[in-house]
């Protein structure tokens, strides 16, 4: 595939000559990212990540539980030494209710790398629904320029209506007094008459489509726009080599990071565990269960717990969580195949509208020499109005296809730069 990368961007000097206060797209992307919703979500993600962080850190606190009971035992140890001993032994039996209250602290003290790599995990699962907002916000940058650009496009043509407009005025103050003097049918009067409400229709029609754009792009962006804005074409400037940087790019690399993480987790998860105990309490009967009183009584210890046998159950998820990572180096090639088709079919785009702007030039050249002959001929009466309106209509349409090429050229050549991902790496002069 032929490659390209943005050199520099200029903004059309024709419509910054227009106002101070030209809009470029750029500034409009910015606007729309701060202006969605969806961008607001990140410093949601951000809050939820932290906190679950800190959840996870906790493990590592002592865990300490309070608990208390009282049950009612259908049968208790009995001692009956009979006429065992020579002298008498008192054994009491304890009694069928008994009653406990404990204070218990587990400590881990190690646990095979669990917390370590969980928060590992949550750090890259925010870092990937993050990534997953600038995907979405990129989507609008896309709807941005088509908005934009057809703005653009709607202003020209209604330029040119308007300057035909004046024109046939002219000619039909000149047609007026032809009239008069004998020189032109009152019918060439009327066509003028005609077609001039046609073009002040058109022009209406053209101001209503550019109200309507604009409303969609202060929805976008937030901009508070009006007609009155003026809009700057850009000039963008193509050069050879390309890398591609879509954030869906980064995107399928923290969507693999998060599995790999996830199987390390998983991994650990089979490793040896030790834990450290204690427990406080006071009962009847207390540790002591030949005493029938209440007494106080502690415990410590040491607690080591290896799961050795799931019956493979760890090894399958991991087989599982591979799958997945496969899953997404698929989606990622598909992806990237598909972006590539779409970007060799713009550049083909670009191509055809630099042809047509130059067959452009040389049709309006000539369209404007038939014009102004067929203007002499009408003033002469040699021509009625319908013909000299027809070579105005077509001199008029030529004119709005080349206005209409130059700007879906330079929103190809955007779309070009959305598409591979480049859009933020143009640099203004």
């Amino acid at each position: 595939m032929r490659r390209l990368v943005v050199v520099f961007l200029v903004l059309s000097q024709g419509v910054l000559a227009q106002s101070n206060d030209s809009l470029d797209i750029f500034q409009c992307f910015e606007a729309a990212e701060k202006n969605y919703p969806k961008a607001d979500e990140k410093q949601l993600i951000e809050e939820e990540t932290h906190l679950k962080l800190e959840n996870i850190q906790a493990e590592w606190y002592p865990q300490i539980d309070l608990n208390a009971q009282t049950t009612y035992q259908s049968d208790v140890v009995e001692i009956d030494m009979g006429n065992s001993l020579p002298f008498p032994v008192d054994i009491p039996t304890p009694a069928q209710y008994q009653y406990k209250a404990t204070l218990d602290v587990n400590q881990k003290i190690y646990d095979g790398g669990v917390i370590k790599t969980s928060k590992n995990l949550e750090e890259i699962s925010g870092k990937t629904r993050n990534q997953s907002v600038d995907v979405t916000i990129h989507q609008v940058k896309q709807q941005v320029s088509q908005v934009f650009f057809g703005i653009l496009l709607l202003r020209k043509q209604q330029a040119i209506v308007e300057n035909t407009i004046q024109e046939l005025a002219e000619k039909k103050k000149s047609a007026r007094a032809g009239v008069e003097r004998g020189v032109l049918l009152p019918s060439d009067l009327k066509s003028i008459q005609a077609e001039l409400l046609k073009l002040e229709q058109t022009k209406e029609e053209l101001k209503r489509k550019i109200r309507a754009n604009i409303q969609i792009l202060n929805k976008l962006t937030g901009l508070g726009l009006n007609s009155e804005h003026a809009f700057a074409l850009p000039d963008i400037k193509l050069t050879d080599s390309l890398k591609l940087s879509r954030p869906e790019h980064e995107l399928f690399r923290l969507q693999k990071g998060q599995i790999e993480m996830n199987k390390s987790l998983v991994k650990s998860q089979k490793h040896p565990k030790v834990f450290a105990f204690g427990q406080v309490g006071y009962g009847r009967p207390g540790l002591n269960m030949l005493e029938d009183e209440f007494d106080s009584f502690y415990m410590l210890g040491i607690k080591f717990q290896w799961n050795i046998w799931d019956w493979k159950q760890n090894s399958r998820k991991r087989q599982i969580l591979d799958v997945q990572k496969n899953t997404v180096d698929v989606a990622r090639k598909t992806f990237n195949k598909n972006l590539t088709v779409n970007l060799e079919s713009i550049l083909a785009d670009i191509e055809n509208y630099r042809e047509a702007i130059d067959r452009d030039e040389r049709i309006i050249s000539l369209r404007k020499e038939v014009a102004k002959s067929a203007k002499s001929k009408l003033e002469n009466g040699t021509i009625t109005s319908s013909e000299y309106i027809s070579e105005l209509n077509q001199l008029k349409n030529a004119q709005i296809q080349h206005e209409k090429h130059r700007i879906e050229l330079q929103k190809a050549k955007m779309n070009y730069l959305l598409t591979a991902g480049m859009e933020n790496l143009v640099k203004k002069q």
